[in-house]
């Protein structure tokens, strides 16, 4: 395949999102959207997470060392919208109607409308230019009932339905394409129907 070369910019970071919840110095919850998230493994599962800018979400990060990432998913898409729209700093995000609970281990707000979420501890703070970059241990997930009998080694995503963000645009991810180690069966059916791998 022909290529070009384009800028490092953020034209393309298609991720799932998260609404991140913490806790304000007056112990109200705040939830804020970030794009910027993803997994990693240090004696346990972490999520690394960057902020930018001036949030109140950082302020409180930074001050309680401590967060719920909530997985966006199709039918919560437009409150997250709201929390990524609006400005904490600005006052109390309660222009609709939402509710939450504290964590089951970790003492932050967690959304009652996602379906997913993770209760973090922050392990490591590295700051950045304009930027902070935390590094937090997962200490305990949050599922909806339905899902308990789901095979967590192979999370089917079309029963979960996360919400995709590319720049400035919301998507679903549509179904799923196959299984790891079918590569011989796909490869041999594309050449078969004259596809060039």
């Amino acid at each position: 395949m022909d290529k070009i070369s384009i800028p490092p910019e953020w034209v393309f970071s298609p991720q799932p999102m998260y609404v991140i919840g913490t806790k304000n110095e007056d112990g109200t919850p705040n939830f804020c959207i970030i794009t910027w998230l993803g997994f990693s493994f240090d004696n346990g599962p972490h999520i690394m997470m960057t902020v930018g800018g001036t949030k109140l979400t950082k302020t409180n990060i930074l001050r309680e060392k401590k967060f719920s990432a909530n997985m966006i998913t199709e039918d919560n898409l437009w409150l997250a919208d709201y929390f990524g729209n609006t400005n904490g700093e600005d006052g109390k995000k309660d222009a609709v109607a939402y509710s939450y609970k504290q964590g089951e281990l970790v003492d932050v707000p967690v959304l009652n409308e996602c379906h997913w979420a993770y209760e973090c501890e922050v392990t490591r703070v590295i700051e950045l230019n304009g930027a902070h970059l935390f590094l937090a241990a997962i200490r305990n997930i949050q599922i909806d009932k339905d899902y308990s009998d789901m095979d967590m080694k192979k999370i089917d995503l079309t029963k979960i339905r996360p919400a995709i963000y590319a720049p400035y645009n919301y998507f679903s991810i549509g179904g799923k394409l196959g299984e790891m180690g079918e590569w011989k069966k796909h490869l041999a059916d594309m050449q078969n129907s004259g596809v060039v791998v």
